[in-house]
């Protein structure tokens, strides 16, 4: 079992993938090999919402609308489910932790 953290820049113009399966240290990607996990990720802005989904995640068509400072935990994901956000607006960051099996 893997335990992992980041705080990820978001906008509102590209979505952003939230879970990504590899660590990249010095520019060298590295590719991690889990089973499955769970993320949760937090709306650490203190206004701007922030749009959870699919990669198409938009803010007319998304799965789940953070507000400012909410969070949400998904579980039992496998490498092929990704998690993308997008920005209603402007630069906001999430937090998000990740619970990997190896």
């Amino acid at each position: 079992m893997a335990l992992t953290h980041s705080v990820i820049s978001l906008n509102a113009s590209t979505a952003t993938l939230l879970n990504n399966d590899a660590t990249v240290t010095n520019g060298v990607e590295t590719r991690n090999t889990w089973q499955y996990g769970s993320i949760s990720i937090q709306n650490t802005d203190n206004s701007i919402v922030v749009y959870v989904g699919a990669s198409n995640v938009s803010s007319t068509s998304y799965g789940v609308a953070l507000a400012a400072g909410a969070s949400i935990t998904l579980d039992s994901l496998s490498p092929s489910e990704k998690i993308y956000a997008i920005a209603a607006s402007g630069t906001p960051k999430v937090a998000t932790l990740m619970v990997t099996t190896a």
